[in-house]
């Protein structure tokens, strides 16, 4: 099995929200990011694999050192297809939260996790987290 596993960053790992001033703000989503930090430190290796264009790298990388998680690169896809991508890094498990992107990565082999919007404790995904 690979030690690899893929992360989707908007609405899975962080939610954007609208501050007081305007500007947005990144929220972790604390399930996904206990998670991913748990899978470090039974070795695996995790990738972030995004929509985003390249350009956006920074803020994903600022937010990923604020809140101590270790990554080992940032994909930007630039909107195309992520399952090209995570196929490539020969992932394990990929957790998103784009219903297309899990099912072409299970139609590809690749096992997925896939995250609710809804991050409230009663919705299937909080329950499933709060298993592990």
């Amino acid at each position: 099995m690979s030690k690899i596993i893929t992360v989707d960053f908007d609405e899975t790992l962080a939610i954007s929200t609208i501050s007081g001033w305007g500007g947005n703000v990144l929220i972790p989503v604390e399930r996904v990011v206990d998670f991913i930090k748990l899978k470090i430190n039974e070795g695996f290796k995790i990738f972030i694999v995004t929509f985003r264009p390249e350009k956006d790298k920074q803020e994903i990388v600022n937010f990923c050192k604020y809140h101590e998680i270790k990554i080992e690169d940032i994909i930007c896809t630039d909107g195309k297809t992520k399952t090209k991508f995570i196929k490539e890094l020969n992932s394990s498990l990929h957790i998103d939260d784009h219903v297309e992107t899990c099912t072409l990565c299970v139609m590809a082999g690749i096992e997925v996790l896939l995250v609710d919007w809804n991050q409230d404790e009663n919705n299937t995904t909080a329950k499933f987290f709060n298993k592990i």
